[in-house]
């Protein structure tokens, strides 16, 4: 008695969602599949970098170093994107920008921001994907080998509905899991190729001699407010501990009296 095609379509379909759950290899994946693979963990290192940059000023000049980062980048259109700006005002002036933009145009935004100030600090530091990009893009390969295989088993189940249902379903998580690797991929794609760049603007170097000493004078106000709230509060939880003091120190003098008093009398 020979097997019936629903029989062995659905044996064939549990040995793959089997493969499925367990996220084993394929010895029989696509070639070109693999080719991927092998491309995407190559020798070059995938290398994301950042970098930060202190720009000091005159505090007059703080607002307008910043917009000409902001020009700078807005010049460049799709090859630069602002992620955060804030600005302080006077007495301390200071501004901060971070920049998503392409490695070409880097240092575009710090001439924009240098032409008026003082560059005071730059540093700059990598993380290597190159093994995140490597592993998502094996992912990938066998997410596709995967649904190719349950594309061809569905193909094959004719009219089995039950078999139909099963192999559509394994489908949709392998795709929901295909797009989810892809947008991972994606981000790490768009990390690689391009920069981020965080500027902070200062003007402690420019400010004049005066200046801290006048704030200070402006600030004395508000200080003497604060010392006398603390002073006040720390009172208010010094009363009840000196009240426990005197009162032990006054149990403690009365019956030390009365033992001495009594050792007198028995003498």
């Amino acid at each position: 008695m020979h097997p019936r095609p629903s029989s062995i379509v659905c044996a064939g379909l549990l040995v793959l969602l089997v493969l499925l759950a367990g996220c084993s290899a394929r010895h029989g994946a696509d070639q070109g599949n693999v080719q991927v693979a092998q491309q995407a963990a190559g020798t070059a290192r995938q290398l994301a970098y950042e970098h930060e940059v202190d720009i000091d000023t005159a505090p007059d000049r703080v607002a307008s170093t910043q917009a000409a980062g902001l020009r700078a980048c807005r010049d460049a259109t799709a090859a630069c994107t602002l992620l955060a700006s804030s600005i302080e005002g006077a007495p301390n002036a200071a501004a901060t920008l971070t920049f998503r933009a392409r490695p070409d145009v880097i240092p575009k935004l710090v001439a924009a921001m240098g032409q008026h100030a003082e560059l005071a600090r730059q540093s700059t530091r990598a993380e290597d994907l190159s093994a995140p990009i490597a592993d998502a893009a094996r992912q990938l390969a066998m997410l596709d080998d995967y649904r190719t295989r349950l594309e061809a088993l569905r193909s094959r189940a004719g009219n089995d509905i039950e078999a139909l249902i099963k192999v559509n379903q394994a489908l949709v998580e392998v795709q929901a899991n295909y797009e989810a690797a892809a947008g991972k991929r994606a981000l790490l794609g768009q990390r690689v190729e391009t920069e981020i760049l965080k500027v902070s603007i200062g003007s402690a170097r420019h400010r004049p001699f005066w200046t801290p000493v006048g704030q200070a004078l402006r600030e004395f106000g508000g200080h003497l407010a604060e010392g006398i709230s603390t002073a006040i509060t720390g009172l208010a939880y010094l009363i009840p501990w000196l009240v426990l003091m005197s009162v032990l120190g006054w149990g403690g003098r009365r019956l030390w009296r009365r033992r001495r008093g009594g050792k007198i009398s028995a003498g």
